[in-house]
C-alpha cells in the first residue's frame, strides 16, 4: 500500500460532508459518548460502498440508473428527517434541563443510513480506489479489503476528533445553554440544507 494512498485518504477523510455533520452533531448532543459512537458510525456506514466497489455493483450506479436516482432521493429525505428529529430536540438534549439516555444503537443506525443512502460514496471510492489497485490479479480482493480497512480506520479517527471536538465545546457551553441549542439548531438547519440541495438538484 503507497503512503500517497494513506496521505489522500486521510486528508480525503478530513474533509467536511454529511458524515462529518453527524458526528459533530452527536459530540454536541451528548458528550464524549456521543461523540465515540458517531465516528463508528461513520466508519461503519463506509464498509458497504468498499464492498460495493469491491464487487463492481457501484459501476450500475455510475450508469446512472434509476437505482441511483432512487438512492440519492432517499438519502435527501432522510437528511431532512434527521434535521426535523435535531431541531426538535435542540433543547431536549441541554444537560441541565431534561437528560435523554443516549441509545448507542440509534446513534450508530442514524449514522450508518446517512453514509449508506449517500451514493456519492460509492462513486468516490469508484474514482479513487482503481487509481491505486492492480486489477486482474490473484491478491485484488486482498487489496481491496486492505486499503478499505485503511479507509475505515481513518473515517472512524477522523470522525472522532470532530465529535470530541464537538463535545469540548458543547462541555463550554453549558453556562451559556442558549448558545448549546443554537449549535443544535444550526446542526439541523445545515442537515435541512443538504437534504434540499440533493432533491433539488433531483427535480432539474
Amino acid at each position: 500500500m503507497s503512503p500517497e494512498f494513506f496521505l489522500i485518504a486521510l486528508v480525503l477523510a478530513m474533509i467536511p460532508g454529511t458524515g462529518v455533520l453527524f458526528a459533530v452533531s452527536c459530540g454536541l448532543s451528548h458528550g464524549i459518548r456521543g461523540a465515540v459512537w458517531g465516528a463508528v458510525a461513520g466508519a461503519l456506514g463506509v464498509v458497504p460502498h468498499i464492498v460495493a466497489v469491491g464487487l463492481g455493483i457501484s459501476a450500475i450506479l455510475h450508469a446512472g440508473s434509476t437505482l441511483f436516482e432512487i438512492i440519492r432521493i432517499a438519502g435527501a429525505a432522510y437528511l431532512v428527517y434527521l434535521a426535523f428529529r435535531t431541531w426538535q430536540t435542540a433543547r431536549v438534549s441541554l444537560p441541565n434541563t431534561a437528560k435523554v439516555p443516549l441509545g448507542a444503537g440509534q446513534v450508530v443506525i442514524r449514522g450508518v443510513l446517512i453514509n449508506l443512502l449517500n451514493p456519492k460514496l460509492t462513486l468516490f471510492f469508484l474514482a479513487f480506489l482503481p487509481q491505486f489497485l492492480t486489477p486482474d490479479t490473484p491478491g485484488f480482493a486482498t487489496e481491496v479489503a486492505m486499503m478499505g480497512g485503511v479507509l475505515v480506520a481513518q473515517t472512524f479517527c477522523v470522525f472522532l476528533v470532530y465529535g470530541l471536538g464537538a463535545s469540548w465545546m458543547r462541555s463550554r457551553l453549558l453556562g451559556n445553554p442558549g448558545w448549546l441549542v443554537r449549535c443544535n439548531q444550526g446542526v439541523a438547519a445545515l442537515f435541512a440544507g443538504l437534504g434540499a440541495s440533493i432533491l433539488v438538484g433531483v427535480s432539474r
